[in-house]
């Protein structure tokens, strides 16, 4: 075992991310065409396509988290439909979705570990059909009970095991254009948010929310068609048939050394806390302000396109800030606090809106900057840990994120319950939103800090495969 000392990058280029060891389907699965061949002569020097079936693999994911976060994010409208449908209170039937969203994000380590195992195409068809199940199955609820059962945890972790696989399946064909690649297919969560809340309106009128569940069960099924869209580049074939006997020497404690690195990383640290409890105010507007708006005196209508003007404008933000961020003059950390600062003061200002117009500003405000901010995390994680331990920091960021999405939602739900206003369960989401911007802020500064004295580094820790 050989430890090395890797000094801490502020910015790191799109073409200095190689992922030479993503997991993938298994390499008996892929036949060793000329193409194949071709790529094990330069092995040593892989060239990701940067283009061809890599687009194919972007339009699968724009859809694979079109569903994802689309379902998730759109809870609000069948939020209202339950709270008269089982004459529950507010916070009851906010676990429903407070629960799918947290176990979509705490499936995190478990998709990774799949991932692994069986490769991206293989996850990916999992999870469609876990999460296809869930949500039939929730059709037939008798209680509120069994949808935090069948919707929250059985369909929420279906829908989170796509995630990583479909993240890896576009990182491996692109390089120099990769920020662009991940940007596009990530727009794919604002188009879901944007439709979603209409279609299930539609539904419930025209089927009732049971019918609804059985329609959302077939859209499902759709993850596995992207699973199957999903392949292999030659490059990483050749790799794997070259080093897959090193591959199987390699001892498990190498990963714990990585991730022991990185749990003592001082900068993630502070990012992780920041993230975490920003979750804790994410899911706040998305849920609930359809229903602050509907007592507030819009129409019910109305205050369901709330959600969808959020998803609409956060696809425009991605595109837009995600080509600023590519700036070298621009600090992707300090741009992500800055970000959640937007936030918290428009969620402050939400609380004295009385209109529908104002609400619909405000809504274009929260999803342009919050739905850019999610997208941001791995970049920016990347650029705080570097490349090496982006997968071990993510897989942390993510699990401790659902389980304050988890929580986030029943908390808003209570202080309504408790007070009969929603005043204090936006404020509390706005005083989250400050918070993290202002970690985020520190994080940056440290960085910066002991950047600029050359005395921090992130160990990391490789194997000598020579050695064994």
């Amino acid at each position: 075992m050989k430890k090395t000392n890797t000094e801490l990058t502020i910015s790191v280029d799109a073409e200095e991310l190689t992922p030479l060891d993503y997991p993938t389907d298994e390499i008996t699965a892929i036949p060793n065409t000329d193409e194949v061949d071709k790529a094990c002569d330069n092995v040593d020097n892989p060239s990701p396509p940067d283009g061809g079936w890599g687009w194919i693999c972007v339009g699968a994911r724009f859809v694979s988290v079109f569903i994802c976060f689309g379902v998730v994010y759109s809870f609000g409208v069948i939020y209202v439909e339950l709270v008269d449908v089982f004459s529950a209170t507010r916070a009851e039937v906010a676990w429903v979705g407070s629960v799918a969203s947290g176990a979509m994000h705490m499936a995190g380590p478990l998709s990774s570990l799949l991932n692994e195992q069986y490769g991206f195409r293989v996850t990916t068809i999992i999870a469609g059909g876990v999460a296809a199940v869930g949500f039939l199955v929730s059709a037939f609820a008798p209680s509120l009970f069994f949808l935090y059962f069948s919707f929250g945890v059985v369909g929420g972790m279906g829908l989170g095991l796509s995630i990583v696989p479909s993240l890896v399946a576009v990182t491996v064909y692109f390089r120099k254009r990769i920020s662009f690649a991940i940007a596009t297919s990530a727009i794919g969560a604002g188009v879901g948010t944007m439709c979603l809340p209409q279609l299930y309106r539609a539904l419930i009128t025209e089927y009732g929310w049971q019918g609804m569940m059985m329609v959302l069960s077939g859209v499902a099924l759709n993850l596995v068609v992207c699973g199957g869209l999903f392949r292999m580049p030659a490059y990483i074939t050749a790799q794997q048939i070259q080093r897959a006997h090193q591959r199987r020497r390699r001892p498990s404690c190498v990963s714990f050394h990585s991730l022991f690195a990185v749990m003592n990383h001082r900068p993630f640290l502070i990012f992780l806390a920041a993230t975490a409890a920003t979750h804790l105010g994410v899911m706040v507007p998305y849920v609930h302000l359809p229903d602050l708006a509907r007592l507030t005196g819009v129409a019910k209508g109305d205050a369901s396109f709330l959600v969808s003007i959020m998803g609409f404008v956060g696809i425009l933000g991605r595109l837009l800030f995600g080509y600023i961020a590519d700036f070298r003059c621009v600090s992707r950390i300090l741009f992500y606090a800055v970000m959640l600062l937007i936030c918290g003061a428009g969620t402050l200002l939400c609380t004295m809106v009385k209109t529908y117009t104002l609400f619909a500003v405000y809504a274009a405000v929260q999803g342009a900057f919050i739905g850019t901010w999610t997208a941001f995390t791995p970049i920016v994680l990347t650029d705080i840990v570097g490349v090496q331990h982006t997968g071990n920091a993510l897989g942390l960021t993510i699990f401790l994120s659902g389980i304050s999405i988890t929580v986030a939602s029943p908390i808003a739900g209570s202080l309504f319950d408790f007070t009969g206003r929603y005043v204090a369960s936006f404020y509390l989401a706005a005083s989250i939103y400050l918070l993290g911007g202002l970690l985020n802020i520190a994080c940056y500064l440290y960085i910066k800090l002991k950047h600029d004295k050359g005395i921090d580094s992130l160990p990391t820790y490789v194997l000598d495969v020579q050695a064994t």
